[in-house]
């Protein structure tokens, strides 16, 4: 079976290219007021991993979907909404799961890392939950799929700078954006943080140790005075060494979950 999420305004013309392709049973589920998930069923024939590839070549925001069993409970439970401290969510497009009364609900489309569901993800955007007062400027270092960016917005932010060395990301970024109405907002580009000018509010680069480490200065040299700064995708065991490398900015929060870690870094003077 195959899963595309679509608009109210593009349901008819998104089933009309469905039943070209030659697929016949169609079902429309309306998990919010605005969003419709079309289930299809391919004909006997049909490759369906085909047919998702053609339609995300032409933009649409289509996935494979398991049909029953347990690959289907699998699937029900990894495509819920995440929610974070009942002020954030976020979920996949084609989610099947009602979503009509979440509270700052951020939809993603397909590529780029971070759903929501990772620890690196949720200890960020629990940092942002805490952390952002509005009117913030971000910046996103190694932005993948733009959640944090867009998460920031999502609580208040005035608008997000996010860097990604994989143009892949990069365009995810930009798609989710649009999807979420802030693509005004957000600027995506590949170019290397040392030709990003000027400093941020809040910086958060969700890279692991060695893309920390290696651009441990540049990343301090873009936090503004009295803003901060948060990084992701470390072990416990190698918090105390990211602080060294990021110093002058002193810790102010440390989080843990199972094997993974990360910090929120301040200037002295902030």
């Amino acid at each position: 079976m195959i899963a595309v999420a679509t608009s109210e305004d593009e349901l008819a013309g998104l089933c009309d290219r469905l039943r070209s392709l030659g697929i016949g049973s169609l079902e429309v589920v309306k998990p919010s007021d605005t969003r419709r998930v079309v289930l299809a069923a391919a004909d006997d024939g049909c490759n369906e991993v085909d047919l998702v590839v053609m339609l995300q070549a032409e933009g649409a925001m289509a996935v494979t979907r398991p049909e029953g069993g347990a690959a289907l409970q699998a699937w029900f439970r990894d495509t819920s909404p995440v929610v974070f401290g009942g002020r954030l969510s976020v979920c996949q497009a084609w989610s099947e799961h009602d979503r009509s009364g979440l509270s700052g609900l951020i939809e993603l489309g397909l590529g780029g890392f971070g759903s929501g569901r990772h620890p690196t993800t949720r200890q960020l955007i629990q940092a942002l939950l805490q952390r952002i007062e509005g009117g913030e400027r971000v910046l996103d270092v190694g932005c993948g799929s733009g959640i944090l960016g867009l998460c920031a917005l999502k609580l208040g932010a005035a608008g997000v700078a996010a860097l990604d060395a994989k143009p892949e990301a990069v365009q995810a970024t930009r798609r989710n954006a649009q999807i979420n109405a802030m693509d005004a907002r957000v600027q995506a580009t590949a170019v290397d943080l040392g030709d990003i000018e000027g400093t941020f509010d809040v910086v958060v680069a969700n890279i692991a140790r060695a893309g920390i480490v290696e651009l441990a200065s540049e990343l301090v040299s873009h936090v503004s005075r009295g803003g901060w700064l948060g990084v992701g995708g470390i072990s416990p065991s190698q918090c105390s060494q990211i602080v060294d490398f990021l110093s002058p900015l002193v810790e102010v929060e440390r989080r843990t979950e199972g094997d993974w870690s990360s910090l929120v870094l301040a200037n002295a003077d902030s």
